[in-house]
């Protein structure tokens, strides 16, 4: 297994695609360390899954499990999952998240060069703030251009059911929202450590609603 530096986190990584291995090199190190988080699927795992997804390759499965355990292992360490598409602006990061709209795919309405990740940003807090970092294990081997990490400044549910133009969204509606967004990636027993997130992150970061963002620079001009 190799070492690599993800989300501030030392991580040891066993890989089997080269689609994958292609993917977290730049994250690699030099130095030695004990890892913070150790993730490997086995080959039980790999056809058990394959034989889930009839039809799609051994890579994609493989990167997608990976991903998903990195996500479970976040709550060990001040963080949370949560599938959004994040943006730069002014310094900070904005999370687009669509938890109960499945008509929008926020990773085709934003565009590539506009996002600093995409799918499964590593959400971290530091120093009581909230922190977002790209990882290797975004949308088609995205991977942010930046290398860097941002402070969370907001996230904007994206829900054409629910809202109509961009409001700022009180606790009874972001609860559900945020619980939601979360706990797709979340397992069952980690439920009562997730709500311990969400009051911290209540305090620190701002929540709003919107029906669409056609118009992104509006939305980052007013948040």
């Amino acid at each position: 297994m190799a070492l690599y530096r993800i989300s501030d986190l030392n991580v040891e990584i066993k890989t089997n695609s080269p689609t994958l291995a292609d993917s977290i090199r730049r994250y690699a190190v030099t130095y030695q360390a004990d890892p913070n988080v150790v993730l490997e699927m086995s080959d039980d795992r790999l056809i058990e899954m394959m034989e889930e997804n009839e039809g799609v390759t051994s890579d994609v499965i493989e990167n997608m499990y990976i991903a998903t355990l990195f996500s479970w292992a976040l709550f060990d360490f001040n963080g949370f999952p949560m599938r959004a598409v994040g943006v730069e602006h002014d310094g900070v990061c904005t999370l687009f998240a669509a938890p109960d709209d499945s008509s929008v795919d926020l990773n085709d309405v934003i565009p590539e060069e506009l996002a600093f990740v995409y799918d499964y940003p590593g959400i971290r807090m530091q120093d009581d703030d909230y922190f977002v970092f790209d990882t290797p294990f975004g949308k088609n081997g995205f991977r942010s251009k930046t290398g860097r990490k941002l402070k969370l400044s907001s996230i904007v549910f994206v829900d054409s059911k629910r809202f109509d133009s961009l409001r700022k969204i009180e606790a009874k509606d972001f609860v559900p929202l945020f619980m939601h967004a979360v706990s797709e990636n979340c397992r069952q027993e980690r439920t009562k450590h997730t709500l311990f997130i969400l009051e911290r992150v209540m305090h620190r970061v701002d929540f709003y609603g919107v029906r669409d963002v056609n118009d992104l620079d509006f939305i980052l001009e007013r948040i």
